[in-house]
C-alpha cells in the first residue's frame, strides 16, 4: 500500500501564487477573472490561488 502525504494537491501551495499576489496589488479589487485572463489558467485554478492568498492574509494578521 502507498503512503500519501497529508496534504492532498489542493492544499499544496501554487507555484503562480507569488506571482499572482504582486499582479494583484494593482487593484483595488482582486477578481478570478484577472487572474485568468493575466496568467491564462482556469476558473478553478484561479479561484484555488485566490483562496490561498487570503488564508496567507489572515493567518499572518493574526
Amino acid at each position: 500500500m502507498k503512503i500519501e502525504n497529508n496534504k492532498t494537491d489542493r492544499e499544496t501551495e501554487d507555484p503562480l501564487l507569488p506571482k499572482v499576489f504582486d499582479y494583484l496589488n494593482k487593484f483595488d479589487f482582486p477578481l478570478a477573472y484577472f487572474i485568468q485572463k493575466k496568467f491564462k489558467i482556469g476558473f478553478s485554478r484561479a479561484e484555488r490561488i485566490l483562496r490561498q492568498i487570503e488564508a496567507k492574509k489572515i493567518s499572518l494578521s493574526q
